[in-house]
């Protein structure tokens, strides 16, 4: 990555927070079954629902794209000009045609430096699969006196002028990428040094810790951070060992793992950076 490459992506909080939004996917899962999680928090509803489930590899796609976009606020208009494009794709329905939407702009090797991907055919492959199943994903919203839908994301229209990759997003991620709800600040470093597919999920879900800040937290909630569904046996002896494998790896990247009690871990986050940031609540709705 280079000097001005972007740093961090500012996500919507339901993003983050959904209950097995993201999460480590059983063999034929994918063909098996369907997306459908909501998210409650007081008195709005967001429920994502699409033709398949979402994985890490989809978890880091979006990371990518909402950096890109979050980048994108140094151009402004051009960043409302590309949402604007691409908005009859984003299937708005109900007050959501009435949200602002912006739109990421990038080739498929910026978006692999960005979130960790390889740059060679299989990378590009994951990738361009991604966007698909991410551009299937309907969000619907239901908060005091506003109801709508949309699409997470849009599909990609290539610019023939400059050879890029567009991409609009969703008016939940762009209130967050705009700055004008509350949201989570994602440091890109953290996610292009971890590897694991379960440390991607898990690192993800932390984002309610915040920066410098050491939280309590059980065996059982990090594997609610992962997978779906319950599990005994070897099978969830299997689950917690990749849980101590993920935790190794985020220790890597700067958070401290204190295991204060047998299956009680004290999880700190990195203290905040000059780009970086901690949980921003600001006054208006919050998704």
């Amino acid at each position: 990555m280079t000097r001005t490459s972007p740093t961090h992506a500012k996500l919507a909080q339901p993003i983050v927070h959904a209950p097995g939004l993201f999460h480590s996917l059983a063999p034929g899962e994918r063909k098996r079954d369907k997306l459908d999680v909501t998210h409650v928090a007081g008195d709005t509803t967001v429920r994502f629902v699409g033709f398949e489930p979402l994985d890490s590899t989809d978890l880091r796609v979006l990371q990518g794209l909402i950096a890109l976009a979050t980048a994108g606020l140094r151009n402004i208009r051009r960043l409302l000009r590309d949402g604007q494009s691409l908005r009859t794709s984003l299937d708005l329905k109900g007050d959501a045609q009435d949200e602002r939407t912006v739109a990421a702009r990038f080739t498929l090797a910026s978006l692999a430096d960005m979130a960790g991907f390889d740059r060679g055919g299989f990378g590009c492959r994951q990738m361009r699969a991604s966007l698909q199943r991410l551009s299937n994903v309907t969000v619907l919203v239901d908060r005091p006196e506003f109801e709508g839908a949309f699409r997470l994301v849009s599909g990609y229209r290539l610019d023939k002028h400059t050879g890029e990759l567009v991409v609009s997003i969703s008016p939940l991620g762009t209130t967050a990428i705009l700055g004008r709800q509350g949201y989570l600040r994602l440091n890109m470093d953290e996610v292009r040094r971890i590897h694991g597919e379960v440390a991607h999920l898990i690192h993800s879900r932390l984002h309610w810790v915040n920066q410098g800040d050491r939280r309590p937290v059980n065996m059982d909630t990090l594997c609610s951070y992962a997978y779906v569904g319950v599990r005994t046996g070897s099978a969830l002896r299997k689950r917690r060992m990749a849980v101590r494998q993920a935790l190794k790896e985020l220790m890597d990247v700067g958070w401290t793992v204190t295991e204060k009690y047998p299956g009680t871990y004290l999880i700190g986050r990195p203290r905040r950076a000059s780009d970086q940031g901690e949980l921003v609540t600001r006054a208006g709705v919050n998704w």
